[in-house]
């Protein structure tokens, strides 16, 4: 038979309700003393004592799970941002429930739909919808959200990277390599963060070709496979993946094109193409995305508000080369 409260009670000497505050940890267990909180949880963890987080749950009507719905599970962006929002909520006492919308509205739609349902406390949400309407439809409003890297107009509880800003260190790397013609590969431009920086893109260079699809390595493999006859100064793509489909199809050229990404690509160095990436702060994504959802999860809510993040730039050695050739001659 698993232990219970009453077993505690009577093996540190004291009562039921103590027990009960000791290890439900909240503020009123801060009045009970030190010595007998320390006293009370090593002999649960003596006697193996396991709460009913059901029972509890019902209790409080907080479940201390945190949902997490992403656009892409399988971008190493998304999956490093999961793993640092799960560390960072676990040591505020909050477990973390994730899932992926595959870039799929209908599959989005059925989460949002089913994960209130589960009595969730909060929502980290990478959308894919568009206005404070659509998610107001499908999500409560008394349910904290905080939206990651895609801004909805209207939610104040946001962070994401400053596009402009993210741009424009590879737009001006860019130009300082020599680049003027581009192909621009973009992933789909309902999605904020690529029409951003598609449209930047196009206002700094000449567009010789426009490759438009999912955001996986195979648009960019198509990108390189019909373009790359064309001579074009630079392969410019919206996210990792994109670029890294570029970089596997350009292969081993003379003088191979330049490619600019978004986000980090695996062991860039040892390519020969020139590769030149904006790289998005995961760590600060993650720290901020917990730090706007905490005070909506305390009584009363709490006052949250927008974090727009920079970007640094990153350049291979190949690229290096290139921009000191040009410079030399």
């Amino acid at each position: 038979m698993s232990p219970t409260l009453n077993d505690i009670a009577r093996a540190t000497k004291t009562s039921v309700s103590t027990v009960s505050r000791v290890l439900a940890d909240g503020p009123i267990s801060q009045r009970i003393s030190t010595q007998t909180r320390a006293r009370v949880r090593e002999a649960a963890r003596q006697l193996g004592y396991k709460p009913n987080l059901l029972a509890r749950s019902l209790r409080t009507r907080k479940s201390h799970t945190i949902a997490l719905l992403v656009s892409d599970i399988s971008n190493p962006f998304f999956g490093r941002l999961a793993s640092l929002i799960e560390q960072s909520l676990r040591g505020h006492g909050y477990s973390l429930i994730l899932c992926n919308s595959g870039e799929d509205p209908e599959l989005e739609k059925e989460y949002l739909t089913l994960l209130p349902q589960k009595g969730i406390d909060g929502l980290i949400l990478v959308p894919i919808l568009r206005t404070k309407k659509a998610l107001r439809e499908l999500v409560p409003e008394e349910l904290p959200v905080v939206i990651v890297d895609r801004p909805i107009p209207g939610i104040r509880a946001c962070v994401w990277s400053d596009q402009d800003q993210l741009s424009q260190l590879v737009a001006d790397a860019l130009a300082v390599a020599g680049v003027k013609r581009i192909v621009l590969v973009c992933g789909p431009r309902h999605v904020v963060t690529h029409r951003r920086r598609a449209e930047y893109m196009e206002k700094r260079f000449e567009v010789i070709a426009t490759e438009e699809g999912p955001a996986q390595p195979e648009t960019g493999r198509l990108a390189a496979l019909r373009w790359l006859g064309e001579n074009p100064d630079a392969f410019v793509c919206t996210n990792n993946f994109l670029g890294q489909g570029v970089v596997e199809s350009i292969g081993e050229l003379p003088r191979p094109p330049i490619v600019a990404l978004v986000d980090e690509l695996s062991m860039i160095e040892g390519f020969s193409t020139p590769i030149v990436t904006a790289i998005q702060d995961v760590p600060m994504f993650a720290e901020t995305s917990v730090k706007l959802l905490l005070p909506q999860l305390m009584p009363g809510g709490g006052k949250v508000d927008e974090a727009m993040l920079t970007s640094r730039l990153v350049v291979n050695k190949a690229f290096q080369n290139r921009v000191n050739q040009r410079q030399t001659a």
